[in-house]
């Protein structure tokens, strides 16, 4: 048996559906699900050197990356989708890391990931006049949330197309070159 629907039921049944449906966008709109993130960011003065030690542009042979330690991305701002710091640090003569400070950060928490993840890197050190020295530098490092998913999806699922294309993409960091110029003249990026 079938029931037929009145013309004015239909209207009814719509305009409940169109509320429904308006009152169900509305709860979930980002801020009122999540506590909306307030960035706390950092930007220090680059300090004098201390006494003996060389800046990176100044000596012969500069310091070069052995070992690294990857950031984690800090999981409060995890909401924030991506953020920048900027480490400035001394390589000893021994290559091991020193004196690590945030120059610049969107938020606290991605520059304490920077300069805790520099202090485990080891590097071959710098030299002038073929003798080890200690020398300082600064480095960038570009945090992304949405990275570790898609390198983990690629890795699982790689695109065997492209045969330049990198396979495991480092997850939490952006590949983006160093310095001015094209990509393929910027100089090695540490991290």
């Amino acid at each position: 048996m079938k029931t037929k629907i009145r013309p004015s039921e239909l209207a009814l049944f719509g305009a409940l559906l169109l509320l429904v449906s308006a009152g169900m966008t509305g709860c979930a709109s980002p801020g009122s699900l999540a506590p909306r993130v307030v960035l706390h960011p950092v930007d220090n003065p680059i300090p004098p050197p201390k006494a003996g030690v060389y800046d990176a542009r100044s000596v012969d042979v500069p310091p070069i990356l052995v070992s690294k330690s990857k950031p984690r991305y800090p999981r409060e701002l995890k909401s924030v989708g991506g953020g920048e710091a900027v480490v400035l640090f001394t390589v000893r003569a021994d290559g091991s890391v020193t004196d690590a400070s945030i120059v610049k950060a969107d938020d606290i928490l991605f520059g304490e990931s920077a300069m805790e993840a520099i202090l485990k890197a080891r590097f071959r050190p710098a030299r002038v006049n073929s003798v080890a020295v200690d020398c300082r530098m600064k480095t960038p490092f570009i945090f992304t949330y949405h990275s570790y998913f898609v390198s983990v999806f690629n890795s699982i699922f790689p695109d065997f197309s492209d045969p330049d294309r990198p396979r495991f993409a480092s997850p939490g960091v952006s590949d983006a070159p160093l310095g001015p110029g094209p990509p393929d003249q910027a100089p090695e990026r540490p991290f």
